[in-house]
């Protein structure tokens, strides 16, 4: 048996935890396929206005979904004009990458990427209320050791497939690039599949 597929076993096993937004349910998630009319999981992201999604091929046979390019306006400066985003998803279900690109001008002006943990997920908004949109990008964070391993209990642990924390990245607007402004490891134990996003 794979370790994909072991995974994804695991999952179903033990999640219950809903999907946030298109999918009903942890089995809608698993089944989730890149699509050409909507964004990668599905559902609507604050500030942005969708103008094309396209689903990338698995880059080999036996990974269980390809990933997608989603590509939208946002106003970024708060100014009233559009910037580009580019959102490329890679294959996997939470093993996939995220990469953004902000294009003003015809110009990348800045490319992020998670850089930790697994399910990274975004939002883009002015969260520090100075009329500029910031970058925020989630990962959660999992630990590989099993209850019994290193002092670590059923009710302590943080699996692949279980509550665990989230590496909240927030990227700020200045001087025309997106710089790292602040990152913290959240307290709260969120479910994988849940609908509380990390926003503390």
């Amino acid at each position: 048996m794979s370790f994909k597929l072991f995974i994804a076993i695991l999952m179903i096993a033990i999640c219950a935890y809903p999907l946030i937004g298109g999918a009903a349910d942890l089995d809608d998630m698993l089944a989730h396929q890149p699509s050409p009319s909507q964004s990668f999981w599905g559902y609507q992201y604050k500030n942005i206005k969708w103008i094309n999604h396209t689903p990338v091929p698995a880059a080999a046979p036996n990974e269980p979904e390809g990933g997608q390019i989603d590509v939208g306006k946002v106003d970024s400066y708060g100014d009233g004009k559009e910037e580009t985003v580019k959102v490329t998803w890679g294959g996997g279900v939470s093993d996939h990458s995220l990469k953004i690109e902000v294009v003003k001008d015809e110009k990348i002006i800045s490319t992020l990427q998670n850089q930790f943990g697994i399910q990274p997920n975004f939002k883009i908004e002015d969260v520090d209320g100075d009329g500029r949109k910031e970058i925020v990008i989630w990962s959660g964070l999992w630990d590989p050791r099993l209850p019994g391993e290193d002092g670590v209990t059923e009710a302590t642990s943080e699996g692949h497939s279980e509550p665990h924390r989230y590496v909240v990245a927030t990227y700020k607007l200045i001087r025309d690039e997106y710089s790292l402004w602040s990152i913290y490891t959240t307290r709260k134990k969120y479910g994988p599949f849940c609908k509380d996003q990390p926003d503390e």
